[in-house]
């Protein structure tokens, strides 16, 4: 009985002679591109993939693979056409909006939100009809249309909080396409809670600031980015008392700012000061009292004039520019009248009479350099031949600050800026060749790069005022409250033979030394409040208005002083001739 796997002769399958694969090397020509029957044949016949391995074992056949080409052919002219259609359908449905005015998740404050335009445009006006706009789950009526272009603004003021505005465009066959923006409006800048003064610090000391404002702030300093920890903490860090005011800002997400003035203050030594001129230096006797008085411990500090009102230098000065324009007359040898004074244990603050200048606005116009000078309207040299250099000059102020840097390389210990200010009238009287801002801008902007620089060296900066600033100080471009930020002292000019009667409420200023220095220094007091500036007043120890100043009128000066609990002080005589028995000696 045959096997029914084995329906042959010779143990092969019954047919597969005649379904065996030729050897290799033996088919007929042509076989393979389907030439059979004498016909050409490019009908779809089965492709016949052969495993040339050979067998592992004597009678074991290998099976012919066979894949059907028009079925496969079949197959992709269907998939093709099925992506075809795919395509068209995405073509026909497809909406591309080009929004412009609002980015999504934004967050905007009080004026970006009033100035927020939103246009979005859609390629073409067909897309237009049917859409819809929504703004906080509600219908825009009537929306601004052109084109293919809608265009939307809020109804009115924006509530504080989040915002959504949705637009629906129809399609066929599928539902709307939906373009959401949701939106923040945040008009609460952020808190920012830092001391505006801190504890004064040694000049030379480092510091640190500690505040706070709202997690995730953007924070700076003057500019500088400050990290913020997660709960808003943060600290300023210094190597030694910045000069100035410090600028701290932060910033929310919305762009609301918060910004205020930071300062670091620095302990100044004090000051029983008397004021002494260049020539008087050439003078034996002048020098001697002064001398005594060191010596006495009536007085710790000695003002040293290093540029007069004239525009002066009165010392061996090395400033080449002082020397070109003549303005050089050598009273005293720089190096050798500190060494004696400090030899007698005397602090020594170099004045500079600042923009009062005629020296150099004399020489400055006559060399055609006009823009340092200040002028009419008509351009000539205000108080012609011309009394006052130009503030907002780059030039001038480089002269000015030159004097104080040598003085403090060659000893002195403060620069004393007096005189840094305009000329005592209507700014519309004047021009200022260059000017930016206001006249006190550019004053409190020079005394800003003094400071810096003076402070790099370790030598204090103090600051004389008019005595008009205590009640009018834009008549001479003298804020006080700016200048005092940038100053470690100041020094009000408070000499009662120059104020008139009824000032502060005191019926005979020159008569009344005790009630016009107690009430002049009273308001002093209030406009440097908040700045860490010392008062150091410069008070009368001359006679002037009819009434002979001698010790009872200076000791009244004195004892309103210390009554608004202020040490220190600067008495001022043109003939440095003092009056040193109103001084009691320091213990």
């Amino acid at each position: 009985m045959k096997s029914p796997l084995t329906d042959s002769v010779d143990g092969r399958p019954e047919g597969s002679r005649r379904s065996g694969r030729r050897r290799r090397g033996r088919g007929r020509r042509g076989e393979g591109l389907g030439l059979g029957g004498g016909r050409l044949d490019f009908g779809p016949r089965p492709i016949r993939f052969t495993d040339p391995r050979p067998p592992s074992e004597p009678g074991v056949f290998h099976r012919e693979r066979r894949i059907d080409v028009g079925a496969i052919l079949a197959g992709l002219f269907a998939l093709g056409t099925l992506v075809f259609v795919i395509v068209l359908v995405h073509r026909g449905t497809q909406v591309e909006v080009d929004q412009e005015g609002l980015e999504d998740g934004a967050a905007l404050n009080a004026e970006a939100a009033a100035a927020l335009t939103v246009t979005m445009d859609l390629g073409s006006p067909g897309k237009v009809e049917g859409a819809t706009l929504t703004f906080d789950g509600e219908p825009v009526e009537e929306p601004e249309v052109k084109g293919a272009v809608i265009t939307w603004r809020p109804p009115g003021e924006l509530d504080e909080g989040d915002h959504s505005l949705v637009l629906s465009v129809p399609r066929p066959a599928i539902g709307d396409a939906d373009f959401t923006w949701d939106f923040t409006v945040d008009t609460t800048a952020p808190a920012l809670d830092v001391p505006p003064v801190v504890d004064a610090v040694a000049i030379d000391a480092a510091s640190k600031v500690t505040g706070t404002t709202d997690p995730g702030t953007t924070l700076t300093a003057d500019g500088r980015g400050v990290e913020v920890d997660d709960d808003g903490a943060f600290t300023l860090a210094f190597p030694r008392a910045p000069a100035g005011p410090i600028a701290v800002e932060a910033r929310d997400r919305a762009e609301n700012v918060t910004r205020l003035d930071l300062v670091v203050p620095v302990t100044y030594p004090g000051a029983r000061a008397v004021s002494v001129t260049a020539a008087s230096l050439d003078s034996q006797v002048l020098r001697g009292g002064v001398l005594q008085m060191l010596d006495e411990r009536r007085i710790d500090t000695v003002v040293l004039e290093l540029k007069n009102e004239d525009g002066i230098v009165g010392y061996d000065t090395e400033v080449a520019r002082a020397r070109q324009i003549g303005a050089v007359t050598e009273y005293y040898d720089l190096d050798d009248t500190v060494a004696e004074l400090q030899a007698h244990g005397a602090r020594v603050i170099g004045r500079i009479t600042t923009f009062r200048d005629p020296a150099l606005a004399r020489a400055a116009w006559a060399a055609g350099l006009h823009d340092e000078v200040i002028q009419t309207p008509d351009g000539r040299a205000y108080e012609e031949p011309g009394e006052f250099t130009n503030f907002a000059s780059p030039a001038v102020r480089q002269y000015n600050l030159d004097i104080a840097l040598e003085a403090v390389e060659r000893g002195i210990d403060d620069i004393l800026w007096d005189d840094v200010r305009k000329p005592g009238s209507a700014d519309d009287t004047m021009v200022v060749p260059g000017l930016r801002g206001s006249p006190a801008d550019a004053i409190v902007g020079f005394l800003g790069e003094a400071h810096t620089a003076l402070r790099r060296r370790g030598a204090y900066q103090g600051v004389s005022t008019a005595g008009i600033a205590a009640t009018d100080g834009g008549l001479v471009a003298q804020d006080v409250g700016r200048m005092a930020r940038n100053a470690d002292y100041l020094v009000p000019t408070i000499h009662p033979g120059y104020w008139g009667a009824g000032e502060f409420g005191v019926n005979s200023p020159v008569s009344q030394p005790y009630e016009l220095v107690f009430r002049a220094v009273e308001r002093y007091q209030q406009l440097v409040e908040g700045t860490g500036a010392v008062l150091v007043p410069s008070l009368q120890d001359f006679t002037v208005g009819g009434v002979t100043y001698d010790d009872p009128e200076v000791r009244a000066q004195l004892d309103a002083v210390r009554a608004r609990g202020v040490e220190s002080f600067m008495l001022f005589d043109p003939s440095v001739r003092y009056t040193a028995g109103a001084i009691d000696p320091a213990p």
